[in-house]
């Protein structure tokens, strides 16, 4: 277990992801936001935290009768799933070696993700995973720019 100046060093790490909204459905099953919260994921978000629900055959009964929260129950979903935003990285700098060396962000300008998990502790890899895969993604097509620029 970690403490919460602990929790939050490994956020702060995590290339400035930020929690906009939590839920730990053990504790939410009676909570209206919850309900939204899942109903309002896209198919994309929902498969990436609900694989086994996403791929249920009667994923779109539970939906019609307004029982998505029952659906986390029957399989067992009981965690915490979040709803966090990625600055958007940009005007990288880099060294002679090609390595980047700083880059700027805009607090109002993210990369919207979603991820769940059982434990809070899971629950902040997660998110230090998705901060790396998205600055990696905003490396990328930096990279991409400088390319075209370069072959201009």
């Amino acid at each position: 277990m970690f403490s919460n100046k602990e929790a939050l060093e490994r956020i702060e790490q995590a290339h400035g992801a930020k929690i906009e909204k939590m839920f730990w459905i053990a504790g939410s099953l009676e909570s209206r936001d919850l309900k939204d919260f899942i109903e309002e994921m896209d198919d994309k978000a929902f498969k990436k935290c609900f694989p086994t629900l996403a791929d249920c055959p009667y994923l779109e009964e539970y939906r019609n009768d307004d029982e998505i929260l029952q659906a986390l129950v029957d399989k067992d979903l009981f965690g915490l799933v979040a709803e966090i935003l990625i600055p958007i990285a940009k005007d990288f700098s880099y060294n002679k070696d090609g390595k980047v060396s700083s880059w700027s962000s805009s607090g109002g300008h993210y990369r919207v993700d979603y991820v769940y998990a059982e434990t809070l502790d899971l629950l902040l890899s997660e998110i230090e995973k998705s901060g790396e895969k998205h600055f990696k993604e905003f490396l990328k097509d930096d990279k991409k720019k400088l390319s075209k620029l370069a072959g201009s």
